[in-house]
């Protein structure tokens, strides 16, 4: 499907044991910016964010903060 919207940010790909997959990412400084923005959950598949603050979030979420802490 074609976006012509700002709205997810990016698409990317990612690969599983079926192959690869196009996945639809949007950026958020929390989480829970992506309910207060109103997106739809179904047109997007990732929210990649600082902080995630929205722990019931119905798609996945990738916490960049944890993830720096580890390195």
């Amino acid at each position: 499907m074609k976006r012509y919207n700002s709205y997810p940010d990016a698409k990317a790909r990612r690969k599983t044991p079926k192959g690869w997959e196009d996945v639809w990412i949007e950026f958020e400084y929390k989480s829970s910016s992506f309910k207060v923005h109103k997106h739809d959950p179904k047109e997007c598949d990732i929210i990649v964010c600082w902080e995630n603050d929205w722990k019931d979030c119905p798609i996945e979420v990738i916490e960049l903060k944890e993830i720096i802490k580890k390195l």
